[in-house]
């Protein structure tokens, strides 16, 4: 069975209209959290990562090794996440 993420945010509705308004994958990522009601720590414990990273991802933006895997666990749009190109979710994952 192929891996389906935690898929906190399934069925949500999409953000796409608003992410013209957030500048890199950082705010994406924090707000994607936000609305899946997932505390940065508790990502980051799950990740193995350090609160401080989660924090500099959100200021600096997601490391390009780390944003499939992070798009795959949120079940978004990889293109979404990096730049907010396209729909948030894929097809399929609404």
């Amino acid at each position: 069975m192929a891996n389906q993420g935690i898929g906190a945010c399934a069925g949500q509705q999409s953000l796409t209209r608003r992410s013209g308004s957030l500048r890199g994958s950082g705010p994406r990522f924090r707000a994607l959290l936000a609305q899946c009601n997932i505390s940065p720590m508790d990502f980051a414990l799950f990740l193995r990562v350090s609160p401080q990273n989660m924090t500099n991802w959100f200021a600096r933006g997601l490391p390009r090794q780390r944003l499939p895997e992070i798009a795959q666990l949120l079940s978004v749009n990889e293109s979404w996440l990096a730049r907010g190109e396209g729909e948030k979710y894929e097809a399929g994952n609404t």
